[in-house]
């Protein structure tokens, strides 16, 4: 099986576009009134994860 034929589109276009503009809006909306984390908070989050995984 190529990866081509293992990512296969939505069976409803129109309705995943829907879902995914309701996705943005949220947390663009997020991001405006201060609930959003920067970039940089998240890398950190994901690099301490990723060493306490790593460490067991």
């Amino acid at each position: 099986m190529s990866v081509r034929n293992a990512i296969k589109p939505p069976p409803n276009p129109r309705a995943y576009d829907d879902f995914l503009s309701r996705k943005v809006a949220a947390a663009r909306e997020s991001v405006r009134i201060g609930e959003g984390r920067s970039n940089d908070e998240v890398e950190a989050t994901f690099a301490a994860r990723r060493d306490a995984v790593r460490r067991g």
